[in-house]
């Protein structure tokens, strides 16, 4: 499995935001093409750094998840409170491989303002600056006639925009035709063939840049919080435990990590654990499912895309008690069996002492229905207290770094409702 990297991350974000809300289809990646043919033929940035400040452009709503905040993004309202805007700070900070640059998600809406305790320097503010300007063009050409775009420019240059920017994009679109390329949509082959030529990232940065958006998701609720990072944790310790070789443990991380991307088509209001229930159920519809398919087609290398399958099947086989057809492959299995554990022991404290006589007398049961081999599920039972214990210690320092970004999340808001109050 060497050779390429095993998975495009660009192409997953793009395809995963298509499923997000109607109105955001494509939006972050209209905001990336924007800034690449701007920043084209400039010497003010190295090409390291127009690289940064296009995933900056794809991933700058990140924040914006539930439907009201995507109603508050959409808005041309200044002094509107864009809770976005903190989060995705917040997940910027936390988990992305452009950690020094978190504090240009945090006031590219806001960029002319500094009442946060996060200071920004006027280079970041500068970058934060261009994105808003790219941002708002996109949203406006969307919301209304692109005809009139300039006249909006105009009444905002000096306020929202620096005119330099607004000369620097009208240079663009005479040269490069963007809004024109952007409405055929040529623009998403220019966008293909820029990852393609001139995009390299190491498979720490695609790991990390893969978090933040799962956890863009899954920081929504204190119940879905643990899910995907339980299940990702009990599979690589079930992996090491049979000792699987380095490709295999790859393999097992990243097809658990991606397993369940398609809920981002899924609501994100949950009050109390019904909520959290059905979300579940919904989560492991065939629709959901596909949504998952689709999103990660093409871009993943085919063995994770086959193992995530292959778990599909052999989840849906152990809940009919139905037997399986195809043989799974090890990687599979584990997989499939993280998230069925993750599913029942992500929320208790105490699951090796309190339910492993229960789990695994349900388990056999499955097994044997479903006329499986056995020898996986004997050495997770053989070593069950000690990767439970390895797992819910890792889920609980993880579990914290939640509930730190809850708190400075709500704190953040409150300076921002009192900025706007007040001005």
């Amino acid at each position: 499995m060497n050779g390429p990297p095993l998975i495009n991350i660009v192409d997953v974000i793009r395809h995963s935001f298509h499923h997000l809300d109607p109105r955001l289809i494509n939006h972050g990646e209209r905001v990336a093409y924007i800034l690449m043919k701007m920043l084209e033929d400039t010497r003010r940035y190295t090409q390291q750094e127009k690289q940064n400040i296009f995933m900056l452009g794809l991933l700058h709503d990140i924040g914006a998840y539930q439907e009201e905040e995507i109603d508050s993004m959409l808005s041309f309202d200044l002094n509107d409170r864009m809770e976005h805007s903190v989060f995705g700070y917040l997940l910027f900070k936390t988990f992305s491989p452009l950690p020094e640059y978190a504090d240009i998600i945090l006031y590219h809406h806001h960029c002319n303002a500094q009442y946060y305790p996060v200071p920004i320097d006027s280079y970041h503010r500068d970058i934060a600056k261009l994105i808003y300007l790219a941002d708002r063009i996109d949203i406006f050409c969307v919301m209304s006639d692109a005809d009139s775009l300039n006249s909006y420019l105009e009444k905002s240059s000096g306020a929202a925009f620096l005119p330099s920017d607004i000369r620097w994009f009208w240079h663009s679109e005479e040269q490069y035709h963007l809004l024109e390329h952007i409405q055929s949509m040529e623009y998403q082959q220019e966008l293909n063939a820029y990852i393609r030529d001139y995009f390299t990232l190491t498979e720490a940065q695609i790991h990390n840049y893969l978090k933040t958006f799962i956890y863009s998701v899954d920081f929504r609720s204190e119940y879905t919080a643990l899910h995907t990072n339980y299940a990702v944790q009990l599979s690589g310790n079930i992996a090491h435990t049979l000792r699987m070789n380095a490709d295999s443990l790859k393999t097992v991380q990243l097809a658990a990590t991606l397993h369940n991307i398609g809920k981002i088509s899924l609501s994100s209001k949950m009050s109390d654990i019904m909520d959290y229930n059905q979300y579940m159920t919904a989560l492991y519809q065939a629709s959901t499912q596909d949504v998952t398919r689709n999103i990660l087609s093409g871009n993943v290398e085919s063995q994770i895309l086959k193992t995530i399958n292959d778990s599909f099947l052999l989840l849906e086989s152990w809940t009919n008690n139905r037997t399986i057809n195809f043989t799974p492959s090890p990687v599979a299995e584990v997989v499939a069996l993280s998230y069925l554990m993750s599913n029942a022991l992500a929320c208790q404290r105490n699951a090796s002492l309190s339910c492993q006589a229960t789990l695994f007398d349900s388990l056999r049961k499955k097994y044997q229905a479903c006329n499986m081999n056995g020898s996986i599920l004997e050495a997770l039972e053989k070593n069950f207290n000690q990767i439970i214990a390895q797992t819910q210690a890792f889920c609980a320092g993880f579990y914290n770094i939640y509930h730190h970004m809850m708190d400075e999340d709500h704190s953040l808001n409150m300076i921002l409702m009192h900025y706007n109050n007040k001005y």
